[in-house]
C-alpha cells in the first residue's frame, strides 16, 4: 500500500506539472495572439534565458535539467505559422558558438549519432508520453553540437554510428555539457553547445533530397485516408520542391502496367519503402480541381496561392474492383499548375504525363448508389477507393494533332467530291469513247453479211 501511495503522489505531482506547463505555454496564445519574435514568445511562456538558467549550471545532468528541457521542447512545438517565419530568420551558428541567448540558430552538417534520452515515469508523463532523442551533429565548420528534439528522423538507427546530412534550427541552451543518452555508446567528445529543436531535418542524396526536401516530414504522413493535418507539412514541402527549377530535370520511374499494381494494392505496403520516390504516370485526366492554399505562410513556402488536384486514369492489367471489372485505375495528382489552355472541372478527358513524388496511399469514400438493371436492383453503400497520391510540378499535356474546324472540313469534302466527280465524268467519257472505237474496229473486221446455215439442206 505505501508503494501505491508513493506512486499516486508522484503521479499527482507530475500531472500538476503538466497543468502548469500547459498554462505557461497557453498564456502565449491568450495574452498575445502572435508574438513578434522568439524572445518575446519565450518571455511570455516564462522560458527566457533567466528562467532556464539551471541548464547552464556546471555539473552532471540531473532531473531538474531534464524537467526544464521538457518544458522548453513543449513550448517549441508551435504551429507552422509561428515556427516557419522564425526558422527563416534564424542566423547560422557562428564559430566559436555565440553565447546562449533567446534566439534560434541554424546548423548544417552531418548527424553522427542519435539515441533516446532516458526519462522517469514522472518525466514521461510531463512530456506527454513523447520520447526525446538527442542527435549529435558535426557542423560543416567542425563545431560539434547536441540537439534535443522530439522529432528525429525515424529511419535513422538509434544507439549506433550514422553519417547522414542534417540541418536543424534550434534554441541554444547550454555550453556546459548536455544530456547524455544511455547506455554508454554516446560519443565521448563533449559537444560545444546543446540545442533544443522542434525537429531535425534530413536531406538524403536522392532526387527529392537534392531539391531541399526534408525527409523527416514524411514520418507524420498517414496512409489510407484523405489529406490530414499530419500530411500537410510534407505536402507543402513537396509542392515547394516540385517548383524549383532543378525539378524539371528529375526523371521518375515509368509506371507501366506491370509496375503500377504495387502502388494501388494496400497489401504490398509499397509506400513504406518508397515514400518520396520519383515516378512518372501517363493517363487520361478526368477531373481537375483548383485547391486554394489558405495560410499565408504556406503560400510563401510554395510560392503560389493554390495548387491543382488531378484525377488521372492510367491503364492497368484487368482488375476487379468493388465487384467491377476494369482495365484502368484513378490516381490522385497534386500539381503546382496546369499547362496553358488546359481545361478544368469534372468532365474533361485529356491525356497527360505527370512526373512527381509519391506521397501516400490516398483513400476516399465512393458515393452511395441505387442501381436498377434488368438483372435486378442493387445497392452500393459505404464502399471506398484507395489509390496513390503523387505530388508534382506542371504535367505534360499530350495533345493529338489538332482537327481542322467545321468550315475547313466542309471545304475539303467539297473539293474531294468535285475531284471525284471530274474523275468519274472523265472516266465515263473515256469509257464511252473507247467502247465506240472498239465497236468500230470490231465492225471493220466483220463480214458484210453472215450466212446462216439452212436446216432444210
Amino acid at each position: 500500500m505505501p508503494i501505491l501511495s508513493a506512486y499516486a503522489s508522484r503521479t499527482r505531482r507530475a500531472a500538476a506539472g503538466v497543468v502548469l506547463l500547459l498554462a505557461a505555454v497557453g498564456a502565449v496564445s491568450v495574452g498575445r495572439a502572435e508574438p513578434r519574435d522568439v524572445a518575446s514568445f519565450l518571455a511570455d511562456a516564462k522560458l527566457d534565458r533567466e528562467q532556464r538558467r539551471v541548464l547552464e549550471e556546471p555539473g552532471d545532468w540531473g532531473n531538474d535539467k531534464t524537467s526544464m528541457l521538457i518544458r522548453v521542447l513543449a513550448a517549441l512545438d508551435v504551429p507552422a505559422p509561428l515556427m516557419l517565419p522564425w526558422k527563416e530568420q534564424a542566423d547560422d551558428l557562428k564559430v566559436p558558438p555565440a553565447a546562449v541567448a533567446d534566439g534560434l540558430v541554424r546548423v548544417r552538417g552531418r548527424a553522427t549519432f542519435v539515441d533516446r534520452l532516458p526519462l522517469t515515469d514522472e518525466q514521461a508523463l510531463l512530456a506527454g508520453g513523447k520520447p526525446i532523442d538527442v542527435v549529435r551533429i558535426v557542423a560543416a565548420d567542425g563545431v560539434t553540437v547536441d540537439v534535443a528534439t522530439r522529432r528525429a528522423p525515424r529511419a535513422w538507427p538509434r544507439a549506433k554510428p550514422i553519417d547522414e546530412p542534417a540541418e536543424v534550427v534550434g534554441l541554444p541552451l547550454s555550453s556546459a555539457g548536455g544530456a547524455r543518452p544511455a547506455p554508454t555508446g554516446w560519443p565521448a567528445q563533449p559537444a560545444a553547445l546543446l540545442l533544443a529543436a522542434d525537429a531535425v531535418a534530413w536531406h538524403p542524396d536522392t532526387p527529392l533530397g537534392r531539391l531541399g526536401m526534408d525527409y523527416a516530414l514524411l514520418d507524420t504522413v498517414k496512409d489510407g485516408g484523405r489529406i490530414e493535418p499530419g500530411d500537410n507539412p510534407a505536402l507543402f514541402a513537396l509542392l515547394a520542391a516540385a517548383g524549383r527549377p532543378e525539378a524539371a530535370a528529375v526523371r521518375g520511374l515509368q509506371l507501366t502496367t506491370d509496375r503500377i499494381l504495387p502502388l494501388i494494392d494496400p497489401r504490398e505496403k509499397w509506400f513504406a519503402g518508397h515514400r518520396g520516390d520519383a515516378v512518372t504516370l501517363t493517363g487520361i485526366a478526368r477531373k481537375a480541381t483548383r485547391v486554394v492554399i489558405d495560410e499565408p505562410v504556406r503560400r510563401r513556402q510554395v510560392g503560389a496561392d493554390h495548387y491543382w488536384e488531378l484525377f488521372v486514369f492510367a491503364d492497368t492489367p484487368l482488375l476487379r474492383v468493388n465487384d467491377r471489372v476494369q482495365d484502368d485505375y484513378p490516381f490522385v495528382c497534386c500539381v503546382r499548375s496546369l499547362p496553358v489552355g488546359f481545361p478544368s472541372g469534372d468532365r474533361i478527358g485529356e491525356r497527360v504525363s505527370v512526373t512527381g513524388f509519391a506521397l501516400k496511399r490516398y483513400g476516399y469514400p465512393l458515393p452511395d448508389l441505387d442501381i436498377s438493371s434488368s438483372q435486378g436492383d442493387k445497392e452500393r453503400r459505404g464502399q471506398r477507393m484507395e489509390t496513390a497520391l503523387i505530388v508534382g510540378g506542371t504535367p505534360e499535356w499530350i495533345v493529338a494533332t489538332p482537327p481542322v474546324d467545321g468550315r475547313g472540313l466542309s471545304t475539303i469534302f467539297a473539293v474531294l467530291a468535285a475531284a471525284v466527280g471530274l474523275v468519274l465524268a472523265f472516266g465515263a467519257w473515256r469509257m464511252t469513247r473507247d467502247a465506240k472505237q472498239a465497236e468500230a474496229r470490231d465492225r471493220a473486221r466483220l463480214p458484210d453479211r453472215v450466212e446462216l446455215p439452212d436446216d432444210r439442206r
